[in-house]
């Protein structure tokens, strides 16, 4: 989930937010320079171009437009945790009951249709919310 950037203007994000530290835990932003080099940073940090000196800073990004690209980062995460807790219940209950081998065997089952009907339209969402999320024109300082 990268977001390109490069030059434009765009109002610089509040350092004091609330948002922007839980907000550097989120997916890498790819910035290209005009001189045509690329880094990956994360959200508030800056970087300083090599070859032409000129300095990017990933703050000038609306805070509202990344906590919705941070939000469906999240959402795929938790929904894939929380499934895999539910795998792990259900092996940890067929095995109080002196059944282990049908959890395991019941657990493979749901991975298998998971892998083949559910998780195909998933990321289909996944990737059609991301599509959707804006391109931003950042100005180096």
């Amino acid at each position: 989930m990268k977001r390109e950037a490069s030059y434009g203007s765009v109002p610089a994000a509040p350092e004091s937010h609330p948002e922007t530290r839980k907000l550097r835990r989120g997916p890498p932003i790819t910035l290209t320079c005009e001189c045509g080099e690329r880094r990956e940073l994360r959200y508030g940090e800056r970087w300083q171009c090599e070859r032409c000196g000129r300095i990017w800073n990933t703050n000038r990004i609306p805070i509202e437009q990344y906590a919705a690209v941070r939000a469906i980062q999240l959402r795929l995460r938790w929904m894939m945790i929380g499934l895999c807790v539910l795998a792990l219940a259900c092996v940890i209950f067929f095995i109080a009951i002196g059944r282990w081998v049908g959890g395991v065997l019941l657990v493979a089952i749901c991975a298998s249709a998971w892998r083949m009907y559910i998780w195909p339209r998933q990321k289909r969402r996944y990737l059609d919310a991301v599509d959707d999320l804006p391109r931003w024109e950042i100005e180096p300082d």
